[in-house]
């Protein structure tokens, strides 16, 4: 199946568009497409989601399925569909 992410600020930079197309296979979870995305992207993705030395995401980084947080699904565990639309939302910082 494929999923398409949307990235902003820093997550644009690295994926090198605002709009990525990633195949899963069926069942696979937001924890599986992370784990894809840092198989693609590598040591550049890696430390701007997970915390350092393990795979649990940072707690400043929010991911949205089609336009609902993860928090409100089953969060990193959430099953993601054939066509789903996963915004990935950087730390932000401003005064």
């Amino acid at each position: 199946m494929k999923v398409r992410i949307h990235a902003i600020l820093t997550f644009k930079e690295i994926l090198g568009a605002r709009e990525v197309d990633i195949s899963l296979p069926e069942g696979a979870t937001l924890r599986d497409l992370l784990s894809r995305m840092v198989d693609v992207w590598g040591d550049t993705l890696s430390p701007h989601l997970f915390q350092p030395g393990t795979d649990q995401l940072l707690s400043s980084v929010s991911l949205m399925v089609n336009g609902r947080s993860m928090q409100f699904l089953n969060g990193i565990e959430t099953e993601l569909q054939e066509g789903d639309e996963v915004l990935l939302l950087p730390p932000v910082a401003g005064a």
